[in-house]
């Protein structure tokens, strides 16, 4: 009789899955594996409007409803429906940040699998993952949240990542092969079942009822040989305060969600964006201080985020585009993007088409 016990389960914050986001580092993934195919990352990049230039330093998520798109343009572009397998082919501990890093210098596998399972929000925010025991075997499974909001579909590569990246990280720190037992996905393999199993080594199903992969206690239990318990908490340290990040810009992203709704009747005031959120002024002034933002900086961040997703992907007149971001006129709006973008909105057009 098989015993089955769910031994850990991610943190998952309804609060923070509002805003459906993963860490910047992913897309930067995704680029170096479209210069395995020779596909020019940048014209794919601007295609779905995700900037991973060096100089862009303004944010360090990208909105999941974007990648889901890239991860469909990267998928044609390569012409090979298995690009998520190379993907976790080529992925690093630093990708996750501070949490690979740690999961590099825990004790065992183990302890940093649940280290990343339980601060795995800071990846991806619409993540929850299932430790599950089968004797003695660990099943790491991905569960879908209950959220009254939609969900962005998760296209099948991003799963192919989400799955293999985990025997990746097995083998990187415990340097050296690391067996799995089984491995699960909910989609169709059947064209492409020698592919899976060469990546994985071990029987993988598909059509399942869940997406997970499936490794021996035992050898999860192993002391790792680059185990630092400094390392561990140090690494730690730099993932509390950016989870603590996430969290308290809260106020920075309903300012942007309503500035985003208001806009194509005008420009909205900081009066009517407090008087929205039930605040003063000054409140609403202090907040946004206190996570670094201020309301003509999240004002112009939206305003340009949106101008260039409207002037490459939709066949709006740049008057009418002038009037949906809330300017007086279109030479307001002309001279407002030509500053921001060195380039006018009908020259970022033709050069983004």
């Amino acid at each position: 009789m098989v015993n089955t016990k769910v031994l850990f389960t991610s943190r998952f914050d309804n609060k923070v899955n509002m805003d459906q986001t993963t860490l910047a580092t992913i897309p930067k993934l995704i680029a170096q594996v479209l210069a395995v195919y020779d596909v020019d990352a940048k014209a794919i990049f601007e295609r779905v409007n995700i900037d991973i230039s060096p100089e862009n330093v303004s944010t360090d998520r990208v909105q999941m409803e974007k990648m889901s798109h890239l991860w469909e343009v990267a998928t044609q572009a390569t012409n090979d429906n298995e690009f998520g397998l190379i993907a976790a082919s080529l992925f690093q501990p630093t990708y996750l940040k501070g949490i690979g890093l740690a999961w590099m210098v825990s004790a065992n596998l183990e302890e940093g699998l649940r280290r990343f399972v339980k601060n795995s929000q800071l990846v991806n925010t619409s993540m929850q993952i299932e430790l599950i025991e089968n004797d003695d075997e660990l099943l790491i499974q991905y569960q879908t949240p209950n959220m009254p909001t939609t969900k962005v579909k998760v296209h099948p590569c991003a799963i192919q990542l989400g799955v293999g990246f985990f025997l990746k990280m097995f083998r990187l720190a415990a340097v050296k092969n690391i067996p799995a037992t089984a491995v699960y996905f909910t989609f169709p393999i059947n064209d492409a079942q020698q592919k899976y199993e060469d990546y994985f080594q071990c029987p993988v199903v598909g059509d399942s009822s869940h997406n997970g992969i499936a490794f021996s206690k035992s050898v999860l239990n192993e002391m790792l040989p680059t185990h630092d318990p400094e390392l561990v908490g140090f690494n730690e340290m730099a993932v509390d305060k950016y989870l603590l990040k996430m969290n308290t810009a809260e106020t920075s992203k309903k300012v942007s969600k309503i500035i985003t709704e208001l806009l194509p009747t005008g420009c909205p005031s900081e009066e009517m964006i407090a008087d929205k959120l039930f605040m003063s002024k000054r409140t609403l002034q202090r907040k946004l201080s206190k996570e670094q933002q201020s309301y003509s900086t999240l004002l112009n961040d939206v305003r340009f985020t949106l101008a260039k997703e409207y002037l490459t992907t939709k066949a709006t007149s740049i008057t009418e585009i002038a009037y949906q971001l809330g300017y007086s006129s279109p030479s307001t709006f002309a001279r407002a993007f030509k500053k921001h973008e060195a380039s006018s909105p009908l020259e970022y057009r033709e050069a983004h088409q």
